[in-house]
């Protein structure tokens, strides 16, 4: 059988496309509390019931390594640069790699990786 690409297709006319996909789950990535660095996939499935198992682990991979890219990014360029790193410096930087991060999740990956990368000494672990 052959592998269908996220959010298309024929299988797939009443799913949303991947764009939203990966930002709904990029914003679920990046949440705080008891959620932050938890797999995305139970959550996602809440949003869009018709994903099935093998699509939420696609997208819960490719979420957490444009989330890692954005922590690694801001590291690198306060290491470079000091904290006068701006949004305008990042975000282009991020989207080059995963052209499908909306401005939203941008905005908001450009000022959690500039917290772990000012706070911290460098981008967020797993423990």
């Amino acid at each position: 059988m052959p592998r269908r690409r996220l959010g298309f297709g024929k299988a797939a006319a009443s799913k949303p496309k991947g764009e939203t996909l990966l930002n709904d789950g990029l914003e679920l990535a990046m949440d705080w509390g008891e959620d932050w660095l938890a797999p995305i996939q139970d959550r996602l499935l809440q949003r869009h019931r018709s994903l099935q198992r093998a699509e939420l682990d696609e997208l819960d991979a490719a979420c957490r390594e444009a989330m890692k890219f954005g922590h690694e990014t801001a590291y690198a360029m306060v290491h470079e640069h000091g904290k006068n790193v701006s949004q305008e410096a990042f975000v282009p930087l991020v989207r080059a790699r995963y052209p499908w991060v909306s401005a939203e999740n941008g905005a908001r990956l450009y000022n959690q990786s500039m917290y772990y990368a000012c706070k911290t000494g460098g981008p967020a672990r797993k423990p």
